[in-house]
């Protein structure tokens, strides 16, 4: 039962891997066997050509290329109904993601819109192509065409829990320097395609920009597993505009009024550093009342800031 569940998973992972981009026998291979829950054996070519005949078989149009040797998915067994406004929250979502800007997946986002609408009813066709009157907008702090490899080695290395070793350019220090990271997590945060993981060199969970890596390469090392739970309490002084308009803007977040109309917000965050400069955004409005350690680093920003504009 154990091994027809591995095949079943296999077969899966193979058919995600076509969904992606073409690939040859030889590619899925090399992609089983950088992936952990496949890595213990080595496949063979007629493993690959089994599994993706049992796609065949179940309804997957792919086609094979004997030029090229690659694999490419053209088609799957589904139908697609869709609500009018399931279509409208699809067309936003998907042209949300400047395409232009390189950002990941927009192309492969755009691709996945003309697909739908080739499979949806005349109304429904109607309703994708008329102008939602809402409007998402990601404004990348870079271009991202460039950095196309180097995401996708990160997503590669966090799917087979491999380390990665890079190059990286600290603004902070104004240096490039060499470091070997266990990768948690990509994902796209104010205006940048960001890593988290653990830094060896630093000894701590980091965040990186991707824009800001210039060489990286995933190693054959286990990468550590993430730790449990980061996140940590806060609390945040509010005055009375800014108690009126938070709403609900932080995780499990709690607001304790106060009788001159101020208020005390207690909420859990995963960055520190995200955190502050949130509460900077505040101004004057809010003020960081714990942890005492960060409290103390908002103390010396605003003591830096003070002192810059001392005299203007």
């Amino acid at each position: 039962m154990k091994g027809q569940a591995m095949k079943v998973e296999r077969i899966l992972y193979i058919l995600c891997l076509l969904m992606e981009r073409p690939r040859s026998a030889g590619m899925i291979i090399d992609a089983l066997f950088e992936d952990h829950r496949f890595d213990w054996q080595r496949y063979s070519k007629e493993t690959v050509y089994r599994d993706i005949k049992q796609l065949r078989n179940s309804g997957f149009k792919i086609n094979h290329s004997r030029k090229s040797g690659m694999y490419e998915l053209k088609s799957i067994p589904v139908r697609l109904d869709f609500e009018p406004g399931e279509i409208v929250a699809l067309a936003v979502a998907c042209r949300a993601i400047p395409e232009e800007a390189g950002m990941p997946y927009a192309k492969e986002l755009s691709g996945a819109l003309n697909k739908i609408s080739g499979l949806l009813s005349p109304e429904s066709k109607q309703t994708l192509s008329a102008n939602p009157y809402f409007q998402m907008k990601f404004k990348p702090v870079a271009d991202y065409s460039s950095h196309q490899e180097t995401i996708e080695k990160i997503r590669r290395a966090i799917a087979a829990g491999r380390e990665i070793e890079m190059v990286y350019y600290s603004a902070k220090s104004d240096k490039e320097q060499k470091r070997v990271i266990d990768p948690h997590e990509l994902y796209f945060s104010e205006g940048g395609v960001r890593l988290e993981g653990y830094c060896h060199l630093k000894r701590k969970v980091l965040e990186f920009r991707v824009d800001r890596i210039k060489k990286l390469k995933v190693l054959p090392i286990r990468a550590g597993v993430p730790a449990g739970d980061d996140s940590f309490v806060f609390k945040l002084w509010l005055d009375q505009k800014l108690t009126r308009s938070i709403g609900e803007r932080f995780s499990n977040q709690k607001i304790e009024m106060n009788e001159d109309g101020t208020s005390i917000l207690t909420a859990r965050s995963e960055n520190p550093f995200r955190l502050i400069l949130q509460v900077l955004a505040y101004g004057e409005r809010a003020k960081l009342l714990a942890p005492a350690h960060l409290r103390r680093r908002m103390a010396a920003i605003a003591d830096q800031m003070d002192k810059l504009y001392e005299g203007d």
